[in-house]
């Protein structure tokens, strides 16, 4: 059993527009009782877009050797996270969002899981500052299918082994396993978090839960990829995308699960988004788009998982 302090660990944060929250989030790490050994920032926000007293903090940062920086253009938040398992050399990925707020002994405790080698990726708990509920396990809930679970996973009052759920927000993995898993798809914007839970589990690896390893998300209501966000550079329809993709990939063979986590999702962020249900002008132009989005998720679902580390697996199994 490998002891906790030979494990290196890297927090790994993907951001976009979200200087103020990215600036506290980076200050809670650096106050942990254990420090991560790389705080890894993968920046896609434009200068434009960044204020000038951002880019002097995290220059400071940078400088200093606290914390490691890398750009990227377009902002893409799944090609972010694979190219920070690109850059890490750590053992331990521990990723988080960018508005969030770091409990003292999130990294830790995330660690101590991995004190198990059978353990690949530990997914932690999660508050808002507005909701700190935690809820009973239901019965029998370890033993339903991975994709039950991906979809209907919440914020449970106990530790819990060998689940198939994640949240991208707080969820830590071995580096190793993350890429045989083909790492994350690129294909999506959104929830792609659901869609590496499933992968993981079905690559064989190990998931556990630890509600200790505790952050508060914030929610910031502008950057990231806030639909409602008026200078978000991704459009509803472009949500759109992701959720069919991943009804098309994992809910096929369930056919309400496909309607209430695809085509009803996915209806509610564009011909149904409030904005647009207020202005009847924008109908045929939204119906136009989500029609579009399902036959473009379809197309990408025959493809399946898009990612560098699939091309390097499948070359690696051929030798």
């Amino acid at each position: 059993m490998q002891p906790q302090s030979a494990l290196s660990i890297a927090a790994i944060i993907p951001t976009f527009r979200r200087d103020i929250y990215l600036l506290q989030s980076i200050q809670s790490l650096l106050e942990q009782t254990r420090r991560p050994d790389e705080i890894i920032v993968i920046d896609q926000t434009s200068p434009e877009d960044q204020d000038s007293e951002t880019r002097l903090a995290l220059g400071k940062l940078e400088h200093s050797g606290l914390i490691q920086m890398v750009h990227l253009h377009p902002p893409a938040v799944s090609v972010a996270r694979n190219l920070a398992a690109c850059t890490a050399k750590s053992e331990i990925l521990l990723y988080l969002d960018d508005d969030i707020i770091a409990e003292k002994s999130l990294v830790e405790n995330h660690l101590r899981n991995f004190h198990d080698p059978e353990v690949h990726g530990v997914a932690g708990g999660c508050i808002t500052p507005t909701d700190k509920t935690f809820y009973p396990v239901p019965p029998g809930f370890t033993h339903r299918n991975p994709v039950w679970q991906a979809f209907y996973h919440t914020r449970f009052d106990r530790p819990l082994q060998n689940i198939c759920f994640m949240a991208g927000c707080n969820f830590s993995v071995r580096r190793e396993s993350l890429i045989k898993a083909w790492g994350w798809d690129e294909h999506i914007i959104n929830y792609g978090d659901r869609d590496l839970g499933i992968r993981l589990v079905q690559a064989g690896f190990r998931l556990d839960y630890d509600p200790e390893a505790l952050l508060t998300h914030l929610a910031a209501p502008t950057g990231g990829t806030r639909v409602k966000d008026p200078k978000t550079p991704w459009k509803g329809y472009l949500r759109c995308i992701s959720i069919f993709y991943l009804a098309f990939r994992h809910l096929s063979n369930n056919p309400n699960m496909f309607i209430r986590f695809g085509l009803w999702r996915g209806a509610r962020f564009s011909f149904l988004l409030r904005d647009n249900l207020l202005r009847p002008w924008r109908w045929p132009k939204e119906l136009a788009a989500y029609f579009f989005a399902l036959a473009k998720a379809y197309r990408w679902g025959l493809q399946g998982v898009k990612s560098p580390f699939r091309i390097c697996t499948q070359v690696r199994n051929k030798k």
